[in-house]
């Protein structure tokens, strides 16, 4: 769906990215990097939005670089509504639906939109700005999402309801790239991830390649933490869990022997993941 191999981009004499790296069709995957890394950069590429400097991009077979056949099939998702803020909701939702040949009134109506049509872009809040976003990329039927820090200002309510639909229109078919910052939401949805890190690729494969280790980083809350971390020989408070390296397994099995009751137990999550290939 997407292929970047070599794909560099230089401001002046700054290289910001060059990165390599694929997106399967008909996975979520996540992109994720640290303030800087080079996310935003290789989205607006990708978008068609900023020409690269070298290498090669590909979006669906074709160089996105303004390249009106892949914006009928691709949608991208901002943070912000890049469109003029003067303009009303139904305004800006009739335009989309001229231009693809489009009835945006199924989507109005689905996303509950009706109340807001006659408001300004820049009367919206975060999150309703978001449904209009999300509709207006809606109505093209596309075949690919790209999704630049979707949820950054949304709500805790408004972020479960976006990740709700990413779900839901993934097993339509449609193919998600997105990049977040908030990685505990973004864990619950993604199939594949993609970490960058000062404009350079240090991960590329599905979520389990990801946090799949021989020596895992778990999280025990149990009964008597202090007789736990006596037990393993091992192990440092972090609030009220143990955090422990080793075997889930092997790790359960002490502790039952021990009559040391286990309340909750998770495994290595993305945030720690991000801070080992991020170097944070």
């Amino acid at each position: 769906m997407i292929i970047a191999e070599g794909l560099t981009k230089s401001f002046g004499d700054k290289e910001v990215i060059n990165v390599t790296f694929r997106v399967e069709r008909g996975s979520i995957t996540g992109f994720i990097g640290p303030n800087g890394a080079g996310k935003t950069t290789t989205i607006k590429i990708i978008a068609g939005l900023l020409r690269k400097t070298r290498g090669k991009v590909e979006v669906m077979g074709m160089d996105p670089w303004n390249n009106p056949r892949i914006y009928e099939r691709m949608s991208v998702i901002f943070t912000t509504i890049y469109h003029p803020q003067e303009v009303r909701v139904i305004e800006y939702l009739k335009d989309m639906g001229k231009i693809y040949g489009k009835d945006p009134r199924d989507l109005i109506e689905e996303y509950k939109l009706w109340p807001h049509l006659n408001k300004k872009l820049s009367q919206l809040s975060s999150g309703l700005a978001q449904r209009v976003q999300l509709v207006a990329a809606l109505i093209k039927e596309p075949e690919l999402i790209v999704a630049d820090e979707p949820t950054a200002n949304l709500d805790p309510q408004a972020r479960l309801e976006f990740y709700e639909t990413v779900k839901r229109l993934h097993a339509k078919g449609v193919t998600f790239f997105i990049s977040s910052h908030i990685l505990s939401e973004l864990e619950k949805v993604v199939t594949h991830v993609i970490f960058i890190n000062q404009g350079k690729i240090t991960f590329e494969g599905r979520l389990n390649e990801a946090l799949n280790e021989d020596e895992e980083v778990i999280y025990l809350l149990v009964d008597n933490p202090e007789k736990a971390i006596k037990v393993l020989g091992k192990g440092e408070m972090e609030g009220g869990y143990i955090k422990v390296r080793g075997k889930v397994r092997e790790v359960v099995d002490k502790l039952d022997d021990a009559g040391v009751t286990i309340i909750n137990l998770r495994r290595s999550s993305l945030d720690e993941v991000f801070k080992k290939f991020s170097s944070v």
